[in-house]
């Protein structure tokens, strides 16, 4: 089982020909609403690019909170759909998160609202692994308190449960975080936040990579948009992948989609190699962005193997 905390929003997004600028307003050429939020949108890439149970278990539980309002019950409803444990998702006396979304060609700029989202105790975290075990996964992401994000790996890590975080809004981390993280996955401007290093390059990516080792990380992987992913396991094995070639209409979902991907198919399985789960992120992904929307423009499993002609045995 893989848990996941992490936000939920409502998410509107808007198809614009330029950005406004400074006090100027403009009319959209489309609009979208839905589901979003790092937290719901990773866990829906786990459970659409997931191999189905026979007897009908969902590969994933979502740690959220939502507002006690009509779009809270909404966003559950949609989870619910995509085939997301809800068992942890509750309504509470706030107003649901809220993403505005703003596209312009390929670009995308995001403006969210936490709203339910800041609406953890320790106590909620308490509950939910409260029967996981050291064969289960959490995932986190920045998008909900940090002192909860904090409690929340150090308890799975007392489990013994795989770790992986998405330190996704950029933000600075103590360095006691690192120790309770098995695999960490930001992108650029991230990794360039959390070690002061850009990762341009092969020389200054393995620099980056190297500051996260040695604070305690066991895999990295950070994501370089359309330059593929730099990985290392920690040993070995340090490489970097192409990104596959696909004509980029949203990215707004593509980072989520990578993270739920890689959350997935390593360690939980404990079938794939840390490359090959890298290589199988970067498929899902490149369909994401060959897409509108975020929840709803990540493919399923079988859609990747299509795509590809490429079965993960």
């Amino acid at each position: 089982m893989i848990y996941v905390l992490g936000s939920i929003n409502y998410d509107i997004s808007l198809e614009l020909e330029k950005m406004p600028k400074k006090g100027e307003t403009m009319l959209a050429d489309s609009c979208q609403t839905g589901l979003g939020g790092k937290g719901a949108n990773q866990a829906v890439a786990i459970s659409r690019l997931a191999r189905k149970y026979e007897d009908g278990r969902k590969a994933v539980k979502l740690i959220g909170r939502v507002g006690a309002d009509a779009f809270g019950a909404d966003l559950i409803g949609r989870l619910d759909g995509y085939g997301v444990d809800t068992e942890f998702v509750r309504q509470v006396n706030r107003n649901t998160g809220i993403a505005v979304v703003s596209l312009v060609g390929k670009d995308n700029r995001i403006a969210v609202y936490s709203g339910a989202n800041l609406g953890f105790t320790k106590s909620d975290i308490d509950e939910a692994l409260e029967h996981a075990t050291s064969s289960d996964t959490l995932l986190c992401q920045l998008e909900v308190p940090l002192y909860i994000v904090g409690y929340a790996l150090r308890k799975a890590r007392s489990i013994g449960m795989t770790t992986v975080l998405n330190p996704a809004p950029a933000k600075e981390l103590p360095d006691d975080f690192y120790c309770n993280i098995d695999i960490i996955v930001p992108n650029e401007h991230e990794a360039e936040t959390l070690t002061g290093i850009k990762p341009r390059d092969e020389q200054s990516q393995l620099a980056a990579m190297d500051f996260f080792l040695d604070k305690g990380v066991r895999y990295v992987a950070i994501t370089l948009g359309a330059n593929g992913v730099a990985f290392s396991d920690g040993m070995k094995l340090v490489g970097r992948l192409p990104a596959h070639k696909a004509v980029a209409v949203d990215t707004t979902g593509a980072g989520d989609t990578f993270v739920g991907a890689l959350a997935l198919t390593y360690p939980h399985v404990g079938m794939y190699s840390f490359k090959e789960a890298c290589l199988f992120a970067t498929r899902a992904s490149a369909i994401t962005v060959s897409r509108r929307g975020a929840s709803s423009s990540i493919p399923t499993f079988e859609e990747v193997c299509e795509l590809y002609s490429t079965e993960i045995k």
